[in-house]
């Protein structure tokens, strides 16, 4: 029986808003990279408390060389995840590359069965750099593979609603950890993520199955390609190099974490100061933490998509430096333990709800070679390089006496500029979008 034209208006209107920007062809595949994201950091949550927990074991404080050491393995990982990418088709190398995490996690385990206190603390942190290591990785393949499958205008529509799926994940996983930590040990937490990320394989798989179905008739087919990109194995770095559009998103993530690295450093003496017990500062990072999770779900539910679709990628990217600009003129006009909390949230949210989408439809106008080459040198390397190189800063710059007041006016000439280079590279991806639509009308 053919609903008539009354029904089915009725049960459009019935449906929520947000699903509504979804296209019938897309729905199957929006579910199952919703679901695939929703698993991959309900992983990260889960072992992302046991990293703290372990990285203290052996009495290692040491962070600066563990954030060294996990720059310099990001730097010979590349290479070698390279070349998986010329040599597999993605459905292989999503399997070997979550596949390995997974074997990892069950080995780590292993290791810390063991009575020797030598490998426990080493294997404590090998651990620690495994889980910034997993945490980029597993990531950059998640969004390497969406900006493969979606077009530029899918992902303004549906990378938002997507990373919703992930938010949701990692406040899940935060639940979880929260709940069984003390009633499971340390080493036994660590099965835990095993489960999840093969879960997150299967609706991978399931994403795969869909790839032939994503695009419409109208729209270019190059998408569902299964083939290698082959290329060399430091091909993603020299394009990097060599391509302007490249390089200027990597000088606009240097800027973003150049920002949080700051506030990130500010927000440890400023509750050093004002707040006396481990205990309540738990508290504090724990209410942090939530409120910047629940905030994120909102905007990646409500409001991503909307202001990726009808201001465009320009606008999107600009939003985090004008909250970074009013963030950091508040905490210099008002460094108080109340002006952090409020921008720490505004910040940590704008950037994963509304910026991380934006982020990723950068990557939908670029060969599938730079999409996962280029792209998980530009999420580990760069991003990686960012973070030491703005912790060593910070560090010298105290060191030398200037204040904090100091360094939030300092940051307000660099937060604009960021702006302007997060405009301009929203304005290159417009033009990339239109020529590639151009190009695919003409090959039709």
């Amino acid at each position: 029986m053919i609903p008539n034209s009354d029904t089915a208006k009725s049960s459009e209107l019935t449906k929520p808003r947000w699903w509504s920007r979804v296209e019938p062809h897309e729905r199957k595949a929006v579910v199952w990279a919703t679901a695939w994201f929703f698993f991959i950091l309900l992983g990260y949550m889960i072992i992302r408390p046991v990293r703290e927990t372990m990285g203290s074991i052996g009495g290692t404080q040491q962070l600066q060389g563990l954030m060294l050491a996990t720059f310099l393995v990001m730097l010979a990982a590349v290479p070698l995840y390279s070349s998986l990418v010329a040599r597999l088709p993605r459905r292989w190398l999503v399997r070997v590359v979550y596949h390995f995490f997974a074997g990892c996690l069950v080995a780590f385990f292993v290791l810390m069965q063991l009575d020797s206190e030598f490998v426990r603390t080493w294997t404590a942190r090998t651990f620690f750099v495994w889980v910034n290591v997993f945490a980029l990785f597993a990531t950059s393949v998640f969004w390497s593979v969406l900006a493969d499958l979606f077009t530029s205008s899918q992902g303004k529509r549906l990378f938002g609603l997507i990373a919703a799926g992930g938010t949701a994940g990692a406040i899940t996983g935060s639940l979880i950890t929260s709940q069984v930590a003390t009633q499971l040990s340390t080493d036994v937490l660590l099965l835990l993520p095993v489960v999840v990320i093969e879960a997150g394989l299967w609706c991978a798989w399931r994403l795969e199955k869909q790839s032939t179905s994503i695009l419409s008739d109208t729209e270019s087919t190059s998408n569902v390609s299964q083939s290698p990109t082959g290329g060399g194995v430091l091909s993603g770095i020299t394009h990097v190099a060599r391509s302007p559009y490249l390089g200027m998103i990597c000088v606009f993530l240097v800027l973003v974490q150049f920002c949080g690295t700051q506030l990130y450093f500010q927000q440890a003496e400023i509750v050093a100061a004002e707040i006396e017990t481990k205990e309540a500062r738990t508290q504090l990072f724990a209410y942090l933490d939530l409120g910047t999770q629940l905030l994120t779900l909102a905007i990646q539910a409500l409001l991503s998509s909307v202001i990726l679709r009808r201001f465009g990628v320009s606008v999107a990217l600009v939003i985090l430096p004008v909250v970074y600009f009013a963030g950091f003129l508040s905490l210099a006009l008002n460094p108080m333990l109340s002006t952090l909390v409020v921008t720490m949230i505004a910040t940590r949210a704008g950037g994963y709800g509304i910026t991380v989408p934006a982020r990723e439809v950068l990557f939908t106008v670029v060969s599938r070679e730079d999409k996962y080459k280029s792209k998980s040198f530009i999420d580990t390397v760069v991003l990686r390089g960012g973070d030491a190189a703005s912790g060593q800063l910070f560090g010298f710059a105290r060191q030398l006496g200037v204040s904090i007041t100091a360094m939030n006016v300092w940051a307000l000439p660099i937060t604009a500029i960021w702006g302007v280079v997060a405009w301009r590279l929203g304005r290159l991806q417009k033009r990339r979008a239109a020529q590639l639509a151009t190009e695919s009308e003409s090959d039709a």
